[in-house]
């Protein structure tokens, strides 16, 4: 119901029809236009907002070097607050007015759901969207034009919640959780890892975007009353930093927390806190031990190749007002790079159906940062496949669990969950990849 209410709803706003693959808006002999909508404001904006800045470097540093066959990449960007209302504006706005070419690199599963069928029913490319939700990817004859940028939650919960229930047997395990598609599948990831909960005992949820002003003081509460000693925290970045502190504040210690991916970067946790008055090393103290997974490079791994030239780049063409490094970085730097490869397999003649085309057939050959595979076929549009599980040490680095990265791999569906063979492409000399 939610899918069908959000195009509806963005079929209503948005009124042009795109132009034909022959003329297609956005590229020009000189230029190449990108759209990208994300929170730059609002609850859920720590750490996302650096996304954007992070690609722009990127696409910068490639525009340095001569562009893409001498077109220069041009990113968009509309602040969206995180509310479905403003995405649906803001990518009328993008469409109408920017005339962009595709969209790439959109931060948010409910917000998205409110324009990704108007987007797809226009034919403009949807590129690596920001957002976990299967139901974009699973099914490309719904969203055509859409790919994913981050494995799906299910994928990723199926393989935390095997770890978990594997390691913790005895353990009460229970989980915090945003009531969107976000968190609903997440908690279908877990379930089908064979984790149980109990509504308002063992699981507890949240409305998106309000974790400020609750302070999840409730739900944390019901949770230690009903003896969770493993909490899974499956939200935005700024609830797992506010449940982690308000549980402190409230004498409630679980044995593990755990926390998804998108929602566990060591910096956004601790400027978050930091704006509390927390100090940097009470902060650090409160992260350490937290479990989360990764289909990346830990930003803290110093010899990481992808790593090293990313950062360098950042350093060099990152105009954002906060480009310390981190996940959303790193993040929106492969983005960035992804993007860049497929632009270049599709050669000099750009068309939408083209680079649709060029992603669905080689896709799952694109060059990444990822120690994963990329899925991307005529029958899928999912990302990464495979994510491997780490804890924070004192110094806010996620390493792997008990110091050997195991890489494991799954699907959105039943599949089991088994380990991973995978080796990730060498980086080109020039940290540009031109094609597949």
């Amino acid at each position: 119901m939610a899918l069908v209410a959000g195009v509806a709803v963005s079929t209503l706003a948005i009124t042009a029809l795109p132009a034909t693959a022959a003329s297609d808006p956005g590229v020009s002999a000189t230029e190449i236009v990108l759209g990208m909508q994300l929170p730059q404001s609002g609850a859920a904006s720590p750490g996302y907002n650096k996304v954007d800045d992070a690609m722009r470097g990127y696409f910068d540093y490639v525009n340095s070097k001569g562009g893409i066959y001498g077109r220069k990449i041009r990113l968009e960007v509309k602040d969206d607050q995180y509310k479905a209302g403003l995405t649906v504006s803001s990518a009328s706005s993008l469409i109408n007015k920017d005339k962009v070419f595709a969209f790439i690199g959109s931060v948010g599963t409910q917000t998205h759901i409110s324009v990704i069928g108007d987007i797809n029913r226009r034919g403009i490319p949807d590129l690596f969207v920001n957002s976990g939700y299967s139901g974009f990817y699973t099914n490309p004859k719904l969203y055509p034009n859409s790919f994913a940028a981050l494995g799906t939650y299910v994928v990723e919960s199926k393989i935390v919640g095997k770890y978990l229930k594997d390691t913790y047997p005895t353990k009460k395990i229970g989980i915090l959780y945003q009531t969107d598609d976000f968190g609903r599948n997440a908690l279908a990831g877990f379930t089908t890892a064979g984790l149980t909960f109990e509504a308002k005992k063992t699981a507890v949820n949240f409305i998106a975007g309000t974790q400020g002003s609750l302070g999840l003081a409730s739900q944390l509460t019901a949770l230690k009353a009903n003896g969770v000693e493993i909490v899974i925290i499956a939200a935005v970045a700024s609830a797992t930093a506010i449940a982690v502190s308000t549980a402190a504040q409230l004498g409630y210690k679980p044995d593990k927390w755990v926390v998804t991916s998108v929602g566990s970067d060591a910096t956004t946790f601790q400027t978050i806190l930091g704006s509390k008055g927390v100090t940097p090393a009470v902060s650090a103290g409160l992260l350490s031990g937290i479990i989360s997974a990764s289909h990346a490079p830990s930003p803290g791994e110093a010899t990481d190749e992808y790593v090293v030239a990313f950062k360098k780049i950042n350093d060099d063409f990152n105009k954002g007002p906060d480009k310390r490094w981190d996940n959303n970085v790193l993040q929106g730097m492969n983005i960035a790079y992804m993007a860049t490869s497929a632009l270049f397999g599709v050669g000099k003649n750009l068309t939408r159906k083209g680079l649709v085309s060029y992603i669905e057939n080689n896709g799952s050959k694109i060059s990444t940062a990822a120690l994963s595979p990329l899925a991307y076929s005529r029958t899928t549009h999912e990302a990464f496949t495979s994510f491997w599980i780490g804890a924070y040490d004192g110094a806010t680095v996620l390493k792997p669990i008990d110091g050997t990265r195991v890489l494991y791999t799954t699907d959105s569906g039943t599949g089991p969950v088994t380990v991973s063979n995978y080796v990730r492409p060498a980086l080109p000399a020039d940290a540009i990849a031109k094609g597949a």
